[in-house]
């Protein structure tokens, strides 16, 4: 394929997983050149993703990355960090996760003292925040990250999502 098509690039358009790897290990296979991955995850840690990406050389091709983590990711930072560092071609960035998220923060932090030159779009959505002080406190450590990010020339939107309770 290489050989025939030196410049092949692959889109997948909403990869769920279901909580089996060996969908992931189906879809994502060595050398696929994906410059766009729609990812979602019930049960998957994202770590176990990220270095299945890397082992498979994704990161090298990747364009966009949009995740939908329908589990809470406790290493945020940690855990984004090194593998967003890889992704030497990435543009935009997209991620759903679920509450509690922690390192949100150090990551919008990392941007500012290690900025990805390539990146120009970054979308995080954080979903069912337990309360109202929950809420708050994530937009008094996320605001000042936000605004330098935005002077420095990315658009970055961070939305956060209240969990709604109903009777």
């Amino acid at each position: 394929m290489k050989t025939l098509y030196p410049d092949l690039q692959v889109e997948s358009i909403d990869t769920t997983d279901y909580g089996s790897r060996s969908v992931m290990d189906f879809i994502i296979v060595p050398n696929m050149p994906f410059s766009r991955l729609k990812y979602r995850s019930r049960r998957i840690e994202i770590a176990v993703l990220f270095d299945h990406l890397l082992a498979c050389k994704t990161n090298d091709h990747l364009v966009t990355l949009h995740l939908r983590w329908w589990k809470p990711i406790q290493h945020f930072s940690s855990t984004f960090i090194p593998f967003l560092q890889a992704c030497k071609k990435l543009k935009c960035l997209e991620l759903s996760v679920i509450y509690p998220t922690s390192g949100i923060d150090l990551l919008l932090k990392s941007w500012l003292e290690n900025p990805l030159e390539s990146l120009e779009k970054v979308i995080i959505d954080v979903w069912r925040i337990d309360d109202e002080d929950e809420y708050q406190s994530l937009i008094k450590l996320t605001t000042g990250y936000k605004f330098l990010l935005k002077l420095r020339g990315l658009n970055i939107k961070l939305n956060l999502h209240i969990k709604r309770i109903i009777y």
